[in-house]
């Protein structure tokens, strides 16, 4: 199976070839360098302790607050690089700073999006199949979460990532099922939806406090629900499915909310 992406969505290096030659560039790895050695400075200070009030003039603590000082200076020296290369430091992690110095994608998990898992999970699928994400249906105000085209149809899945016994939880289902509806409309064919558990156990919770108003698959049984319908589409018919889903992406860059808010 393909997961299709548009230009907004695709991973990307945050730094171009040319901006990893440029001073700033340099400022910015010589800053991630100094805050690693300010790092090691002061959990080694606590480590050794014992060792540096012996055999030193320094109590571990004095030994610390340098460790901070040089930690502090190497972050301003990130920030001042990664501003002039037009980096944003906001949610800067671990991960981001990794694929910087690495010159690698950026693709971050993002809170909602569970494209990966079902993406893992739909593997064995042909390319005749696609996956797409954040679907928004002209008339929408609701974004499909994942769309899958292929030949047995177009379902429109909505994982359920919060419990429903929770005391905030609301049911999507009816504002996801008249999303799917709209979605219908726009593509001229038949759209499935689909709410999608993590277990058979959730599902059932939610089979308890909710109508159904749609059909319902845990994550393990999808790809048995999928290859199960009937055959519906040739190769010309899911390429122009295909097309008008593409255009319909709404697309928020990796890193950013992947609901768009």
């Amino acid at each position: 199976m393909r997961l299709i992406q548009n230009e907004i969505q695709a991973p990307k290096k945050l730094v171009s070839p040319e901006d990893r030659r440029t001073p700033a560039f340099k400022l910015l790895t010589s800053g991630v360098i100094v805050m690693i050695a300010g790092a090691s400075v002061f959990f080694g200070a606590f480590i050794f302790r014992n060792t540096i009030d012996k055999f030193t003039a320094y109590s571990f603590r004095t030994v610390q607050t340098y460790g901070l000082a040089v930690a502090f200076l190497g972050i301003l020296l990130y920030i001042f690089g990664a501003s002039k290369l037009k980096i944003s430091v906001r949610n800067t992690t671990y991960y981001k700073v990794k694929t910087i110095v690495k010159d690698e994608l950026y693709d971050p998990k993002r809170s909602g999006d569970y494209t990966r898992t079902i993406q893992m999970r739909l593997g064995d699928l042909s390319d005749e199949w696609s996956l797409m994400t954040q679907i928004k249906p002209e008339g929408s105000a609701t974004l499909i979460p994942q769309v899958i085209n292929g030949p047995h149809g177009v379902f429109a899945l909505w994982p359920l990532g919060e419990h429903p016994e929770r005391k905030a939880f609301k049911d999507p289902a009816p504002e996801f099922k008249r999303a799917a509806g709209l979605l219908e409309e726009n593509l001229k064919v038949d759209v499935t939806p689909l709410m999608v558990f993590s277990t058979p156990k959730v599902m059932g919770i939610y089979k308890k406090r909710f109508n159904l108003i749609m059909d319902t698959v845990t994550l393990i049984d999808l790809e048995d629900f999928l290859q199960k319908k009937r055959k519906v589409f040739g190769k010309d018919q899911i390429a122009g499915v295909e097309e008008k889903l593409f255009n319909l992406i709404k697309g928020t860059p990796p890193g950013e909310s992947f609901w768009g808010k």
